[in-house]
């Protein structure tokens, strides 16, 4: 212990002898090109030089968050448009047993609940045969899907009833309004008889 402590006391000693070289303070500045003026602006949703009260302002009408926004900070996630049509992907007609199920689960992210549908018949059959034949060759969107749907001809279906658009393995595509309603129709109605 005696031999720790003397090799400790010569190291310091050693350390302290040799010093440091005397160099000059200079000053510190930042770079000529990271002056903070020339900082990009990044919208935060609070007082700014442009909107001093944080309040409202016609282009960001909800003073914190814009369309699309998932995460809170004001920047758009993903704008979507729904489908004018030509989203169908060329098949031949698809026969069906009345027997096809469907499982719809929604997500809990949407608001915080959870809860799965599975069904069959003329409903089962209809979501199917949309979801099935939707051309997914667009590219895949930061929003997440609401809902997942399962068929038996393809898991993992993704819809988005907020946003308009279906998703499959790596592709998405918007919907027309007409399969919107469709899809949500045949949810709501099959959430109710599931009591969810």
């Amino acid at each position: 212990m005696k031999r720790m402590f003397l090799l400790l006391l010569l190291l310091a000693l050693c350390l302290s002898a040799c010093g440091t070289p005397d160099i000059p303070p200079t000053e510190t500045s930042a770079p000529e090109d990271l002056t903070e003026t020339d900082a990009p602006e990044v919208p935060t949703g609070t007082d700014t030089p442009e909107n001093p009260t944080g309040t409202d302002t016609p282009e960001n009408p909800t003073g914190t968050d814009t369309p699309g926004d998932l995460t809170g900070t004001g920047i758009p996630e993903d704008v979507h448009t729904l489908s004018e049509g030509g989203n169908v992907a060329a098949h031949e007609k698809a026969l069906y047993c009345g027997n096809t199920i469907t499982s719809v689960t929604k997500e809990k992210w949407a608001d915080g609940e959870t809860w799965t549908a599975d069904f069959w018949g003329e409903d089962s059959i209809a979501l199917t045969d949309l979801l099935r034949f939707l051309d997914y060759s667009g590219e895949v969107c930061r929003c997440l899907p609401e809902y997942t749907v399962d068929t038996e001809f393809g898991d993992g279906f993704g819809v988005n009833l907020t946003e308009g658009y279906a998703r499959y393995g790596d592709g998405q595509t918007d919907l027309t309004a007409e399969q919107l309603e469709l899809i949500r129709e045949i949810i709501e109605r099959q959430s109710e008889e599931a009591g969810k």
